[in-house]
């Protein structure tokens, strides 16, 4: 079984910030809510074990990840072609897409097994059986499984990178408030909790100007107008009575306040990573590559068993 680590990791690569585009397909797609909302809460309990103080990234740290990021993938790319170019081949036939990438399409002799195989569990090692939680990390993940689970749906505008507009929906309801809090350091925050809920968040994130406001009908408030010790909102719509649909807000700003030092380490680190990931994209220009299209034909008995 992949260890707690192993897995966080995977998560990692796989919990992308979500934009606007990916907002609208969610709410027109409750189903795929449903799964990334477990999804999320998967990654969040294995935060819970494997919880670590993040640091800032040196260039040269985030250079050697993003390399070895890339030669992970090479691998399993290379990995994954030696395997397809294994089987025998019956047929092959060749051409170009009209944007000039090469493309095969292969047939293939049908593979012996097809179908779920019994793989043997590995072994666990030593050091996979010190990853195991401890008593303190399993009450923690009993804790959490037992809240109540929201989900929000949040569009948010930062203006001047110092006050951000916040919409969502609420029931039936259409709210909107502004903030002074910058949402751009909460990118990498997907679920937060407190002693009765767990909350999970899909944002959209973007950036604008109050000189180039995209909602011209509004006032974007002035910095000055909040608190400078603490995040603050002010609701411009919706109603303020009800405290259920201001929740999700109130502990993602409450949030916010607690953690903004490690917040702002987040988003250094998502910088450095990007920059860096630009850097090698520079110097390893990528190629053009062949596209391979490979299947079988069941043999009559083959067919035969799977009807």
């Amino acid at each position: 079984m992949p260890s707690q680590q192993s897995l966080r990791a995977l998560l990692s690569r796989h919990l992308v910030e979500m934009n606007s585009t990916y907002g609208f397909l969610l709410l027109h797609m409750p189903h795929l809510r449903k799964t990334l909302t477990h999804f999320i809460l998967l990654a969040c309990l294995l935060q819970v074990v494997c919880g670590e103080v993040l640091q800032p990234l040196s260039d040269a740290e985030a250079d050697a990840i993003v390399l070895q990021k890339e030669a992970s993938r090479a691998a399993r790319k290379s990995a994954r072609r030696t395997a397809l170019d294994r089987a025998p081949i019956k047929s092959e036939g060749r051409g170009v897409l009209a944007n000039g990438q090469k493309i095969i399409i292969r047939e293939v002799e049908p593979p012996k097994y097809v179908g779920a195989q019994l793989v043997e569990p590995a072994h666990r090692s030593p050091a996979t059986n010190n990853q195991e939680p401890t008593p303190e990390q399993l009450a923690q993940l009993k804790s959490f499984s037992q809240r109540e689970t929201q989900t929000l749906m949040l569009s948010a505008t930062v203006y001047d990178q110092a006050v951000t507009r916040l919409s969502w929906r609420y029931q039936t309801t259409e709210y909107l408030a502004y903030t002074n809090a910058d949402f751009n350091f909460l990118r990498g925050t997907h679920c937060i909790e407190d002693e009765t809920v767990n909350f999970t968040f899909f944002m959209g994130i973007g950036n604008a100007t109050s000189a180039n406001n995209p909602y011209p009908n509004e006032v974007v408030p002035d910095i000055s107008a909040f608190s400078a010790t603490q995040s603050e909102y002010v609701l411009v719509q919706g109603d303020p009575n009800n405290a259920d649909a201001l929740a999700s807000i109130e502990a993602l700003l409450a949030h916010y306040d607690a953690n903004l030092p490690e917040l702002k380490i987040g988003t250094q680190r998502r910088k450095a990573l990007s920059a860096a990931q630009e850097r090698y994209n520079t110097k390893h220009p990528k190629q053009p590559e062949e596209f391979l299209v490979q299947f079988w034909v069941p043999e009559p008995t083959e067919r035969k068993a799977a009807e």
